[in-house]
């Protein structure tokens, strides 16, 4: 803060005490701004919570493919580490041909390649319009919010010098006016020279308030008009945007769709139709007993 702001401020923070205690304050009220500030404020929230849902959708989601990633890869390593230079699993064991590709790799594999051809090629042509399109577009709006609700708590601070000044106005004003009563009326005259001093400040402060005042009010009207025009707008900036955001969701699970079917990603048909027969969880629990009354584990009790 400058000095000058330093000096403001500390002059603001007297006056507030002479506005609460002074019987003859006024406070100007304009209904008009008040309504207008307050649609501002709503439209404000609800922006500023647009951005952080935004911005958590895109982390969100690019976490939930690396942990998918990481999940296949967990899941594959029952057959092998897979190398990506090799794009297949290996036993770690190198041969005169290269490392030993484990033959049995399964589905996992599969399906692993498919993620990492994903979290290569089809995510970052996808996510980087979102944020394009999307998401750096709310974050502008954001800005331009904080610009407004910036100059809104300047018009506050202009409409208290404002009243302050007024208040002051007023006081003076109606000590002149009873000096001049008194000499004019009553006779005396001894209080000439006070009236003069009285008078030489009451024009100070007369200046001081139409400087104030035509501050206070050429911000007010300006802001009035401007919140509305404002508002007025936002549909234009959020309707593209958001069928932008769901545009780029359409394409976005269309190709993870198309990947996935047209790869060469397959279930045997034992599985496939004990799935459809709603015997798979059958086969499963009878694998698990097998497991289970092994002589180790039993041994293990």
């Amino acid at each position: 803060m400058s000095w000058s702001g330093f000096k403001k401020a500390v002059n603001r923070a007297g006056a507030h005490v002479i506005m609460k205690t002074s019987k003859h304050a006024e406070v100007s009220v304009d209904p008009e701004f008040d309504r207008r500030e307050e649609k501002f404020k709503k439209f404000n929230g609800l922006t500023a919570e647009l951005d952080t849902d935004m911005s958590l959708f895109l982390k969100n989601f690019e976490d939930l493919m690396e942990a998918q990633l990481n999940l296949v890869k967990t899941i594959d390593s029952y057959y092998g580490d897979y190398n990506f230079q090799l794009k297949s699993d290996y036993r770690g064991l190198d041969t005169e041909n290269g490392p030993k590709i484990n033959e049995r790799d399964g589905i996992s594999l599969e399906y692993l390649k498919i993620l990492d051809e994903i979290k290569d090629t089809v995510l970052p042509e996808l996510l980087e319009p979102l944020k394009v399109t999307v998401a750096d577009p709310i974050t502008d709006l954001l800005s331009y919010n904080e610009e407004i609700s910036r100059l809104i708590q300047k018009r506050g601070r202009k409409k208290f010098d404002y009243d302050v000044l007024k208040t002051k106005l007023d006081k003076l004003q109606k000590e002149a006016d009873a000096l001049n009563y008194s000499i004019e009326t009553i006779g005396s005259v001894d209080k000439k020279p006070q009236l003069s001093k009285q008078l030489k400040r009451l024009e100070g402060v007369k200046n001081d308030f139409e400087q104030a005042r035509f501050v206070y009010t050429d911000l007010n009207g300006r802001l009035k008009n401007e919140i509305d025009q404002y508002l007025t707008l936002r549909f234009s900036l959020l309707d593209p945007t958001f069928e932008s955001f769901v545009k780029i969701q359409m394409k976005l699970y269309g190709d993870l769709y198309d990947k996935l079917t047209s790869s060469s990603l397959s279930i045997d048909g034992m599985s496939l139709e004990e799935q459809n027969e709603n015997k798979l969880d059958d086969r499963l629990d009878e694998i698990l007993g097998k497991m289970k009354n092994l002589r180790l584990i039993n041994t293990a009790k």
